[in-house]
């Protein structure tokens, strides 16, 4: 598995890659595949160029993806928004890399914490971000979420200063 993160022109790709999840997996976006069928070209290639949108790649196919985005009320906070992986590649680690792509890109940008909402019954989801460190946010600071969703933070502070926190 590799994980590429989309450039400018790929907005075709992301479509396909989106309408496969929003069928997949209906209940876990808040857009549904009706609403993003219709959209024209050009917001698709928008979204490519507005968010950091990576790709996991496993047999020549897209079998998953996480975005990263900028927080809308914190500077210093990166947002993981639209993770999915396709059911045959579940298990397999593929979000773990996906997760890992999107924090590295939100350390890049000099954020401290990486937050996300998800659907509240989606246990493995919930699972995998646990095993990723995060952890339950119950604070407002962060805007409001949708109902029947969670928030979930993370620190994304570098190994290198975690290590040097230890010594």
């Amino acid at each position: 598995m590799t994980v590429e993160r989309l450039n400018v022109g790929e907005g075709e790709r992301w479509r396909r890659i989106r309408l496969c999840a929003l069928q997949e997996a209906p209940h876990a976006f808040g857009t549904t595949f009706a609403e993003a069928s219709a959209w024209p070209g050009g917001r698709w290639e928008q979204q490519v160029v507005d968010f950091a949108t990576f790709v996991a790649v496993a047999g020549g196919s897209d079998v998953g993806v996480a975005r990263g985005a900028v927080h809308p009320t914190r500077f210093d906070v990166r947002a993981l928004i639209s993770m999915w992986v396709a059911p045959s590649a579940r298990r397999q680690g593929i979000g773990s890399g996906l997760i890992d792509a999107v924090a590295d890109w939100a350390r890049s940008q000099a954020a401290t914490a990486l937050v996300l909402d998800v659907v509240e019954d989606n246990g493995p989801a919930i699972a995998l971000y646990v095993n990723k460190g995060f952890e339950l946010f119950t604070g407002d600071s962060l805007g409001e979420r949708a109902p029947g969703e969670i928030r979930m933070v993370r620190s994304i502070a570098s190994m290198r200063d975690a290590d040097r926190s230890v010594r």
